[in-house]
């Protein structure tokens, strides 16, 4: 699929880019998947939250696909500056997706984010891309209650932040996450 590409969502690594196994498991099904599809690329996303040990989680995750597929690493693109899902969206758009011209995504996370993720990458990219996700199941049944409350509530968060926006404005739904979001605000970004 020409205009197609996946983008995985981190979860954790440890201070030596040790990933962990929902991030694993991500991973895998979007190597799976890109061979089944034959996407154009795969964009890995998070941040070095180790700053003192100099790799993001990004980063990590290329060199998982790389050392664990038969993909090429000229087909894994990092992006490096988001730190949680509303992050990933809107840094995957303006800095990989829109200078690619692709407009059919397929996101790969954890089965419970995927309404979520859904909800804000629908938002953030807009009505001209089709956006579909998909989650790999990580976890046991006595969490899904728990889980999807905090899932609710981090939803009902990211409509107060960007209310009033509309779906796809890159340039407001930019500078909100500059002013307004708690991981983002106060840090210099470049103007997009």
């Amino acid at each position: 699929m020409k205009n197609s590409i996946i983008i995985v969502l981190g979860n954790f690594m440890d201070e030596s880019g040790q990933l962990n196994k929902e991030s694993c498991s991500r991973l895998d099904l979007a190597i799976d998947l890109f061979r089944k599809n034959k996407h154009a690329f795969i964009i890995t996303s998070g941040w070095d939250y180790y700053a003192e040990y100099n790799i993001a989680i990004a980063d990590a995750m290329k060199s998982y696909i790389v050392n664990n597929s038969h993909i090429s690493h000229e087909l894994v693109l990092t992006e490096t500056n988001s730190r949680d899902t509303v992050g990933d969206a809107i840094f995957t758009k303006i800095n990989i997706i829109k200078k690619k011209g692709l407009n059919n995504l397929l996101i790969v996370t954890s089965d419970y984010h995927v309404l979520r993720t859904h909800k804000i990458f629908s938002y953030i990219y807009g009505e001209q891309y089709i956006v579909k996700v998909i989650g790999v199941k990580t976890a046991p049944l006595s969490k899904i209650k728990e889980l999807s409350e905090r899932e609710d509530k981090s939803l009902n968060v990211f409509y107060k932040t960007f209310n009033g926006i509309k779906s796809g404005d890159d340039v407001l739904i930019y500078k909100r996450l500059c002013t307004d979001h708690p991981y983002y605000n106060g840090d210099i970004y470049p103007k997009i």
